[in-house]
């Protein structure tokens, strides 16, 4: 896992864990008190890569005559002023800062209800926070463990108690793998994968039923190529779900039939049975250039990051790739981690 003394080299999308890398920076160089206040330093612009898209596109989408569903959407935005998370309606209308700190990968929970974000633990360590859909009632949690990062804003489990994490061990690469947590106090530490050789396994998605977790085993020669894997939450029968390598992004299906990830710039569709992975072909006036991809709640949209010569824009679309619309259009600026969450009641 790259960390924020790494080398400054990155590919050109942004992985997953880069973005909990990118917050170690910023919480290093803010003082931190108090279990519901995260620091207000902004992260200077020298500390994230400028992007480089592997395609230059027209960030004009074409002109769709369906109305966009219902729903919040929340995502992480990266600027030369820090690390922000952000909520918009499915228009782009209605934005508004979720947090005034620094933050990142928003996830709704399975009512609305409130959203699980990547934060810095009291003890400096990475774990998480919850905050209500409107920015109140932050609250932000003690690690279990003293020694173990917990990036922690990844799925919920379907009824809600428990959240998937992708751990690490700074002084032991050992404790690498995936974990999961109680989302009410994060409290119920539970290993359920153990990287063999030190390398990264990066969080991806309960399954609907709440049995399996859909992860990436990466690729320590080629970060974009990894490993699709499937485990059950006790952390038995690990399985390839695909030969095909694919970059560091995963969500499970509403109807428990496909995962959602990408491969080489496009978002790609491969089935739970093993059948044939297919790449969904954007309808638009250009060639897209698509990451970070995540399913509405009904399964019929997803929402993600289209990658521009200007940055990365959050856009949503019917999930044969038709009907595309932008949400937010911030030159200079990236959103990531979309993230569509019910209305809370």
């Amino acid at each position: 896992m790259i960390r924020a003394s790494d080398s400054p080299a990155r590919t050109p999308l942004r992985e997953p864990w880069l973005a909990i890398s990118i917050l170690a920076a910023a919480f290093a160089t803010s003082a931190c008190g108090g279990q519901a206040v995260m620091p207000s330093t902004a992260l200077d612009a020298t500390s994230r890569p400028s992007i480089s898209p592997t395609t230059a596109v027209d960030p004009s989408p074409t002109a769709a005559a369906a109305p966009v569903p219902g729903g919040r959407l929340a995502y992480g935005r990266f600027s030369p002023d820090g690390t922000r998370v952000f909520t918009s309606n499915t228009d782009g209308t209605g934005e508004q800062a979720l947090l005034p700190s620094v933050a990142e990968g928003p996830r709704f929970s399975p009512d609305g209800r409130r959203l699980a974000v990547a934060a810095e633990s009291p003890q400096g360590l990475i774990f998480f926070g919850l905050v209500n859909p409107d920015g109140s009632g932050y609250i932000r949690f003690a690690s279990p463990d003293p020694t173990l990062n917990l990036g922690c804003s990844g799925a919920w489990s379907p009824d809600a108690s428990r959240l998937v994490c992708e751990g690490w061990d700074d002084s032991n690469a050992a404790r690498n793998g995936i974990y999961t947590v109680r989302a009410s106090d994060g409290g119920g530490l539970t290993r359920v994968t153990t990287s063999a050789g030190g390398g990264r396994h990066v969080l991806g998605d309960y399954s609907p039923d709440g049995r399996q977790i859909v992860f990436l085993r990466d690729n320590l020669v080629d970060e974009e190529h990894n490993t699709l894997m499937v485990v059950n939450t006790d952390g038995s029968d690990p399985r390839v779900l695909t030969d095909r390598k694919v970059g560091l992004a995963s969500s499970w299906s509403p109807d428990g039939k496909t995962i959602l990830t990408e491969a080489n710039g496009s978002l790609l569709l491969v089935p739970v049975d093993g059948s044939e992975p297919s790449a969904i072909k954007i309808d638009a006036d250009a060639p897209v250039t698509a990451t970070r991809g995540a399913w509405s709640p009904d399964g019929t949209w997803i929402v993600f990051s289209r990658v521009t010569s200007t940055g990365e824009d959050i856009y949503i679309m019917r999930k044969d790739g038709t009907n595309l619309h932008q949400v937010t259009n911030t030159p200079g600026k990236d959103e990531e981690f979309g993230e569509w969450g019910v209305p809370a009641p």
